[in-house]
C-alpha cells in the first residue's frame, strides 16, 4: 500500500467516525496541515504518528514486510 492509499483510508475512517481534520489533528497532537497532507498522500508519517492516528480512529495498524521480486528470482 502506498502513501496515497493509506491517506485515503485515514480520511475514510475519519469521516466514518464523524471527525473533521481539525478534530483529528487536535486529538493526535498534529497540525491540521499535516493531517490534510497525510490524507492527500502528500506527506509521509512515522510509525509513531500512524499509531496515534489509528488509536484516535479506533483502528488497527498493521505493517507487512514483503520481499521484492526482481526478475522472478525472489529478490536476487
Amino acid at each position: 500500500m502506498g502513501w496515497a492509499e493509506l491517506g485515503e483510508r485515514i480520511k475514510a475512517l475519519r469521516e466514518k467516525r464523524g471527525l473533521t481534520q481539525a478534530e483529528l489533528a487536535e486529538r493526535t497532537g498534529l497540525s491540521v496541515i499535516f493531517v490534510r497532507k497525510v490524507e492527500a498522500g502528500e506527506r509521509n508519517a512515522s510509525f509513531e504518528t500512524l499509531e496515534r492516528i489509528a488509536r484516535v480512529l479506533r483502528a488497527t495498524l498493521r505493517v507487512e514486510l514483503i520481499e521484492r521480486r526482481k526478475g522472478g528470482r525472489h529478490g536476487r
